[in-house]
């Protein structure tokens, strides 16, 4: 199976008050409009919006718990308001995974190559980055091991998007 590009979305409840978990719980009320001037500050993370595809894998990281979840992208990322400099994109309420065990930054930063997978790890001011297909492979067998009794749902989220 060929999958669809991806990208790491960092929530700190610190900087906003808002929990990756308010996603998961309501994922029709809480996936619109995400981002703006609001939430996402980095000029690199405005250019990768712009880049993002519906249909994309959004790996959800919390900060200070790791990679809590997996989300698809409702639409292309998009400016908030047209001509402005402040990006957007919308969360798709459907498919969606909540892990039952985080994936600790620490274990993804001990993937071979893992530097060049995820450019989380080299460049640290930003909210929105990209993940190689390969470091997403590589995500994906440690949700899998960490993970496993939730194999067939997360099979499921990686064959369709509604």
């Amino acid at each position: 199976m060929r999958l669809p590009r991806a990208w790491w979305v960092v929530a700190s409840a610190a900087a906003s008050d808002w929990h990756w978990r308010d996603f998961f719980r309501d994922p029709a009320e809480e996936g619109r409009n995400w981002g703006g001037r609001g939430w996402i500050r980095s000029p690199l993370s405005w250019a990768r919006i712009r880049e993002m595809r519906r249909g994309d894998i959004v790996v959800a990281y919390q900060a200070g718990e790791g990679v809590i979840g997996l989300a698809r992208l409702a639409s292309d990322g998009y400016p908030e308001v047209p001509g402005g400099p402040y990006d957007t994109f919308d969360l798709a309420p459907a498919p969606v995974l909540l892990l039952h065990e985080p994936i600790p930054l620490a274990l993804i930063r001990q993937l071979p190559g893992a530097r060049s997978h995820f450019e989380f790890l080299r460049l640290h001011h930003g909210t929105v980055f990209r993940i190689t297909p390969e470091g997403l492979e590589a995500l994906l067998r440690l949700i899998r091991a960490l993970n496993p009794e939730q194999a067939a749902d997360l099979d499921t989220f990686l064959r369709g998007y509604n």
